[in-house]
């Protein structure tokens, strides 16, 4: 029996540091042009691999509760398996959304000032006039909620009524086609285009891992290869964003989709995941590990101060300073609220 290539102590760890680069990146988008950083650099190389293991993480990890719950309880019905299923995924998203909305919107009119409400109203008429591009706003990374909300949806539909997990899966890649199509059509941003079929890719991994990792296992050396051609082919894809030719963004897609796959099993494979769970309670392992727990937190509050130190109130100048004090305000902040107002955040 081999065991999970994707152990929960590693996916948490895997979380956290994936965390850093989303941060890094969008400290980033408000830097001038001529302001630079090796990080931050770095980060916005990683950030769309670190989204696609986002969205495959949570596909994978739905599956893999479904498969622990149907071994569980062989003699319940599938339906019974069911039972306040959605309700309790969607309220498990929608109430972070209800807590980091109003308080994004609160640092909003801090950083404009109390004497500036009407500029802070028209920021604010705005960012929800941008909705149409998959960013609502203030909440600039709400997105992330709003497609998950949809995929969730299309996973009940797909295993509550399929009863073939295979049948089910292809269900929900259409399902997710559809969503693609007419966020295209709609002129949504290209988040809605580039992400939702990794969260299938993640179920059916979840599914189909044991018969991934014994091929892989046995390539592993073809698979590096190949796994490396990918990595060429998403960083070719991250450096011509958004001027992409049709051939490139379909290859690109191509690796978008197949990276987490390769990479987790290869790391299963070549012994870096055992390797990290021999080591998950020193001190790398349970940093990266304390930062995955605060993930959530830390992914729907660093919007808000990225702009904060940035705007018309508090301005920080320096790169390096404004680096520093956004990160130590997120990771503290978003601690603080998991440690004491975890109710409210976590279903």
């Amino acid at each position: 029996m081999v065991d999970s290539t994707l152990p929960k102590e590693f996916s948490v760890a895997l979380k956290g540091a994936l965390s850093l680069f989303i941060v890094g990146t969008h400290i980033s988008s408000l830097c001038q042009p001529d302001e630079t950083l090796l990080w931050l650099r770095v980060c916005n190389l990683l950030t769309p691999l670190a989204l696609v293991f986002f969205f495959f993480l949570s596909g994978y990890g739905l599956m893999t509760q479904l498969r622990l719950r149907t071994l569980r309880t062989p003699t319940t019905s599938p339906a019974a398996l069911w039972v306040g299923w959605l309700p309790r995924r969607l309220w498990g998203l929608i109430k972070p959304f209800l807590f980091f909305y109003p308080l994004a919107v609160l640092f909003l009119f801090i950083g404009f000032g109390f004497d500036h409400i009407p500029q802070a109203l028209a920021q604010l008429k705005v960012n929800f006039l941008i909705w149409k591009v998959g960013i609502p706003g203030p909440l600039f990374v709400a997105w992330y909620l709003l497609e998950l909300m949809v995929l969730y949806v299309f996973f009940y539909f797909s295993f509550r009524y399929v009863r073939r997990w295979g049948r089910a899966v292809l269900v929900l890649v259409g399902l997710t086609l559809l969503l693609m199509l007419v966020a295209w059509q709609v002129g949504f941003g290209y988040y809605w285009l580039r992400y939702p079929l990794c969260f299938s890719v993640g179920v059916a991994y979840a599914i189909y891992e044991r018969s991934i990792y014994k091929r892989m296992k046995v390539c592993r050396l073809i698979c590096l290869a190949f796994t490396l051609l990918l990595g060429g082919v998403y960083i070719w894809s991250v450096q011509t964003f958004p001027n992409q030719l049709v051939v490139l963004i379909l290859t690109s897609h191509l690796a978008y989709f197949a990276l987490p796959v390769m990479l987790t099993a290869l790391s299963k494979a070549l012994g870096a995941t055992d390797l990290f769970m021999r080591r998950a309670h020193g001190p790398v392992g349970s940093a990266l590990m304390w930062l995955g727990g605060i993930s959530l937190e830390t992914y729907l509050l660093h919007m808000s101060f990225v702009s904060f130190f940035r705007s018309p109130v508090i301005y920080i100048q320096s790169l390096l300073l404004y680096l520093v004090v956004v990160y130590t305000a997120t990771i503290f902040g978003a601690y603080l609220i998991a440690r004491y107002l975890r109710v409210l955040v976590r279903a």
